[in-house]
């Protein structure tokens, strides 16, 4: 009777994981917001591991280093150890495990931090492709001598996971806003919402999601600090004063640095999402000013020079 119920329970998380798994399941990477990027090395990792850089640490925007690292099916990283981190899912099916956890499930729109020092591994579940930003200190020393380990294969057949409740999609790669953001600073309405507060593993300053709906920008400001913007969703537009409109895909980064005047917003024919970053957040200051006509956005259009 004992081995029964073993093998019932043995079954039951075998289901479990099986349906975390499935859930957002990608089994071809064209199928991915964010671009493949460029295959990494086989030194800390198992299976084809594909990086994409976004955001190097610097003196004018104090934000901590962040890339986009894309892991086809099973692929995994060894146990590590490194600064604090953390991991916003772009896309697919992932697994995290920190050591002596569970392993947790990661879905496009979760976010897992990570403190300084925990040793750990992530990748992409058996059958599917898996995108993570990951935001991390690039400072930190390593002084305890932990050295890396292959996750191997009979390890990573036998995980039992942790998910957490798959939400509702709603068709943007992170959680909309429940009521739009009304403002005379924009032509319509938008959506806010917070990804992950200022007091973070990472040491990263807040991360907002803002949705344009179609044709909705907003008037040219200046952020004291400066502002940076990581593209999600749709097609969109930024532009710096004096400088032409960048136009915006997913995976794609623009910059305003401190004190500059810039606008931002969406295409015509598409809603538009980004994470915004207030840069240097002891910077608190925000002018809103006018907005372009109505004439010179009608003349944008959505093709990116080559």
């Amino acid at each position: 009777m004992k081995k029964l119920i073993i093998f019932f329970l043995v079954l039951m998380l075998t289901a479990s994981l099986s349906a975390a798994v499935s859930a957002g399941t990608i089994t071809d990477p064209e199928q991915l917001a964010f671009p493949l990027g460029f295959k990494m090395g086989a030194n800390s990792f198992t299976g084809d591991v594909y990086f994409s850089p976004m955001i190097q640490t610097d003196d004018v925007y104090h934000f901590p280093a962040t890339n986009n690292i894309i892991f086809s099916p099973s692929a995994r990283s060894h146990w590590h150890t490194h600064g604090g981190m953390i991991i916003l899912g772009t896309g697919g099916v992932g697994y995290y495990q920190a050591e002596s956890e569970l392993v947790q499930v990661i879905h496009e729109g979760d976010v897992v931090e990570i403190p300084a020092g925990v040793r750990h591994w992530h990748g992409a579940a058996p059958d599917s492709w898996f995108s993570q930003m990951v935001i991390y200190d690039s400072g930190y020393v390593n002084e305890d001598g932990a050295v890396e380990e292959i996750v191997t294969d009979d390890y990573y057949r036998s995980l039992q996971a942790e998910d957490s409740a798959v939400e509702g999609d709603d068709g943007f790669m992170f959680k909309k806003a429940s009521v739009p953001f009304i403002s005379d600073n924009f032509s319509g309405n938008a959506w806010v919402s917070n990804i992950i507060g200022g007091n973070n593993a990472a040491g990263a300053p807040g991360l907002h999601y803002v949705i344009f709906d179609n044709g909705v920008i907003n008037n040219w400001h200046i952020h004291e600090g400066g502002q940076i913007l990581i593209a999600t969703d749709g097609i969109g537009y930024h532009q710096i004063e004096g400088q032409p409109v960048e136009i915006l895909h997913p995976g794609d980064v623009a910059y305003c640095p401190p004190g500059v005047m810039h606008w931002h917003g969406g295409s015509a024919d598409t809603q538009f999402a980004h994470i915004a970053v207030n840069a240097n957040p002891e910077l608190t200051g925000l002018t809103w000013l006018g907005r372009i006509s109505e004439e010179e956005y009608a003349m944008l259009n959505t093709t990116k020079e080559k």
